[in-house]
């Protein structure tokens, strides 16, 4: 009996797990601004995948130890440093769901979890995310590289203040951050997103 609760813990924390993830904003922007390149849906799957085993492997984890992984896995994947809280939060929630889940509580998760806004499940290989690339950008450390070659063009000529360049097109980057106001970029390859 003792392998047939450990695998339907194993099956009900997976769906826990992919339920949490695809709720998460900061993943989902790091993939749609093509912080992981082209294959960064792929790359989120994978990373969802590794947290998934990393907290079924590990008995007695805590919150910071699987901060620290989930972080570390952001950093190096996406070049992407949340700074929303939203990875502590995601980590707390892992953790008490495990527990509950070990506790054959899932009335209570999935009262919890059905109270999540509806959105549509992403991280799946047969769902297509829209991946923006920068114009004549060919490589996923440089995907928020703010057209290097138009700023040369214009000597060194900041746009900082989102208007359009002096030739009077905007550029993508331009027009992604009118589109979303609550995007502030500080310096070239960092996004910030604000907290709630």
């Amino acid at each position: 009996m003792a392998a047939a609760q450990q695998t339907d813990f194993q099956k009900n924390f997976r769906l826990i797990v992919e339920k949490i993830f695809n709720h998460w904003q900061d993943l989902r922007l790091a993939v749609e601004h093509g912080m992981g390149g082209r294959n960064g849906q792929q790359v989120a799957i994978e990373i969802m995948d590794y947290t998934y085993q990393y907290c079924v492997s590990n008995e007695n984890i805590t919150q910071g130890e699987l901060q620290e992984v989930v972080e570390e896995l952001m950093d190096q994947e996406f070049n992407t440093l949340c700074d929303d809280d939203s990875i502590p939060e995601i980590c707390r929630n892992l953790l008490r769901y495990k527990l509950l889940a070990q506790q054959h509580q899932y009335p209570q998760i999935e009262a919890e979890l059905s109270k999540l806004p509806a959105g549509k499940e992403w991280l799946r290989p047969d769902v297509k995310i829209t991946y923006t690339p920068i114009e004549g950008d060919s490589s996923s450390d440089e995907d928020m590289d703010d057209d290097d070659d138009e700023e040369d063009d214009e000597m060194g000529q900041e746009d900082e203040d989102d208007a359009p360049s002096s030739s009077g097109r905007m550029t993508r980057s331009q027009t992604r951050k009118q589109q979303a106001q609550e995007f502030v970029e500080p310096e070239d390859g960092w996004t910030t997103v604000r907290r709630k």
